[in-house]
């Protein structure tokens, strides 16, 4: 079936692919070492095939596909020194900005993010996991807002993109899932009550943990 644009819809065209595509390589839609093949998806996708070519080059900035000689453009797998890289760059990062937001959020923000704890919990009881790992999602993301520290939030951005796949097998675990919500509920908890300190530690820690379950598939699936 081709992918229809929705008259709402106000992005370029290439941004819309663009979204598109990140999600399809993020979700492992499209999977590790998969070519991307224009013409397929121009008609995939009903559109031309120069918003598939400007998209494609975007995720090549972006670190998801590259460019292989004889192949054409395949998106990448992250070896497992890059995945340690990537998540020790986001515990610096992510302890700075959860850090700045327990100096400047606001009730307003303490609230949604109160509630996006006891959305994930009411959809792990009902066994809704694309839902939990979309709210989940909405609670990194306004804490990171909370921040105030916009250049530090494109940077997160584009590491946790890089690790989209990864994250959602992390979270596939029923015990690593109500960990998660348990964490989130301490990070809040220290957030709310402005100690920065506790709340870089534990973003470090739950980093870290996310790392660990991330070696053990990894180490599985070689």
């Amino acid at each position: 079936m081709a992918w229809m644009i929705a008259s709402e819809d106000i992005k370029p065209i290439r941004e819309l692919v663009y979204d598109y595509l990140k999600d399809a390589v993020g979700s492992g839609e499209i999977p590790s070492g998969e070519r991307l093949n224009e013409s397929e998806l121009a008609v995939k996708l009903n559109v031309s095939r120069t918003p598939i070519r400007e998209a494609i080059r975007m995720l090549e900035s972006d670190g998801l596909v590259e460019s292989i000689p004889r192949r054409g453009v395949v998106v990448r797998k992250i070896d497992i020194s890059e995945i340690i890289e990537i998540y020790m760059i986001r515990q610096a990062l992510e302890a700075m900005v959860f850090k700045s937001a327990a100096r400047h959020i606001t009730p307003e923000e303490l609230e949604k993010a109160k509630k996006h704890i006891r959305d994930s919990e009411s959809l792990l009881a009902e066994k809704k996991f694309e839902e939990y790992f979309y709210t989940n999602e909405l609670f990194t993301d306004t804490i990171i807002e909370a921040g105030r520290l916009p250049r530090v939030r494109h940077l997160i951005g584009s590491y946790r993109d890089q690790l989209r796949r990864y994250r959602k097998i992390t979270l596939s675990d029923p015990a690593r899932q109500q960990e998660v919500v348990r964490q989130h509920s301490d990070i809040l908890d220290a957030i709310e009550a402005r100690d920065v300190e506790r709340v870089g530690r534990l973003v470090f820690e739950h980093l870290e943990g996310a790392l660990e379950v991330c070696k053990r598939y990894r180490s599985k699936a070689s």
